[in-house]
């Protein structure tokens, strides 16, 4: 006889139940489109350098004079990177409680301690350079067409590889005993449960009376709040990372991920052509310096790709993945952010320094002007994106045959 397959619950399938990573893919693509129709483009590591900043001038550091972050005009809920960076952390927090599987996730050795400071510090200043994280400087970036995005995504990947050869040294030993891990009985889960899912209640409520509070002085708040929530939400449930889809094609040789990340791309640059076909038109000559999607290329942003890269890997997570995993409980990823912080504010001060130098000269390239034209431009990154998606398939049947 065949055995009968246990259907799960509805709760189980709207909560505890892990998304695909195309499903995290789709919702990411949709809410980053949102925070770009009502507010600006989507960016995270902005907020840091001002927090961390913040915090150096608790001991009578002048931030502005030492690395020019002048975080005198300041305000939490003025601010979409702040508002968005909150509601990563709490959207991931509340997806794990809701699953009741919320738990702090200690390290288990001094040198996961040590690769999180390391990488942490790495982050903040690559991002600084970079002029944005795996988010600001190419998620975002690359569907408005942006050659710094692409430029960003070889450097990041060359130094997430270099990450990952340093990661081993930090790896904690192997040790042969089993953890002496507490079995819960079937009541103190049901409780747990309980627990938790009352938790993520009493989060929402919160979050929805600062909300109503604030609406009045800033409008856009709770909306940003909602679509930073929605974010967390979906990338916790789908484990949607960024620094995983650079990271283990090198180290396992799995794909999975790295190709939702290319369909995200894809999708993103599709959903955002319509926005630029109606912001520029055909008449591309209408585009300067300043009204032009995307970085500058120059030096200073090409090593900061290759730095945030090494410093993702070593951490454990970039820019968004630091909120995500915080909300999921990880102590490694915790004790990384405030070094994050510290490092993209006193990063400032090598782009103070180096403002107007051969180290910053450069120039956006926006590849429209390149090609000809929105539609070509649209074409080819299509086919660009289609060939890296082929050839990730390629390389994990190839890593899987050499087994």
């Amino acid at each position: 006889m065949e055995e009968k397959q246990i259907q799960p619950t509805l709760y189980e399938t709207l909560f505890k139940k892990e998304w695909s990573y195309y499903t995290g893919a789709v919702l990411i693509v949709i809410f980053a489109l949102a925070l770009s129709m009502f507010g600006s483009t989507w960016g995270v590591s902005g907020a840091l350098g001002t927090w961390g900043s913040m915090f150096l001038g608790l001991f009578g550091i002048d931030t502005a004079a030492a690395f020019g972050n002048d975080t005198s005009k300041y305000n939490f809920f003025a601010n979409q990177a702040s508002l968005t960076d909150i509601g990563l952390l709490l959207g991931a927090l509340i997806a794990c409680l809701l699953a009741a599987q919320w738990k702090i996730r200690n390290i288990k050795h001094y040198k996961q301690a040590l690769a999180a400071i390391i990488g942490g510090l790495l982050m903040g200043i690559g991002a600084k350079m970079a002029g944005g994280c795996n988010i600001g400087g190419l998620f975002s970036q690359l569907p408005q067409f942006s050659l710094a995005a692409w430029l960003f995504l070889l450097f990041v990947f060359l130094g997430a590889t270099v990450g990952g050869k340093l990661l081993k040294f930090f790896m904690p030993p192997v040790s042969n005993k089993r953890p002496n891990r507490k079995r819960l009985s079937a009541e103190q889960k049901a409780r747990n449960k309980k627990i938790q899912i009352t938790a993520a209640v009493v989060i929402i409520l919160v979050l929805l009376v600062v909300a109503f509070a604030v609406a009045p002085t800033y409008p856009a708040a709770p909306l940003m709040m909602v679509i930073g929530v929605g974010l967390g939400y979906s990338m916790q449930r789908s484990r949607f990372c960024f620094t995983a889809a650079y990271r283990d094609p090198m180290l396992t040789g799995e794909t999975k991920l790295t190709r939702a990340v290319i369909v995200a791309f894809a999708l993103s640059t599709i959903l955002f052509f319509g926005k630029h076909a109606a912001a520029f038109g055909t008449d591309l000559s209408k585009l300067t310096a300043d009204n032009m999607p995307g970085n500058v290329i120059n030096l200073q942003m090409i090593i900061g790709s290759f730095i945030f890269g090494i410093g993702a890997v070593l951490a454990g997570g970039c820019a968004s993945g630091t909120f995500v995993r915080m909300g999921e409980g990880y102590v490694q990823l915790w004790i990384c952010f405030p070094f994050f912080c510290l490092g993209n504010a006193v990063a400032g001060g090598i782009t103070k320094a180096t403002a107007g130098t051969w180290f910053t000269a450069g120039s956006k390239v926006y590849l429209p002007q390149v090609f000809g034209g929105l539609v070509p431009a649209l074409l080819i990154q299509l086919a660009a994106l289609l060939a890296l998606w082929v050839l990730a398939s390629w390389w994990e049947s190839k890593k899987r045959a050499s087994f």
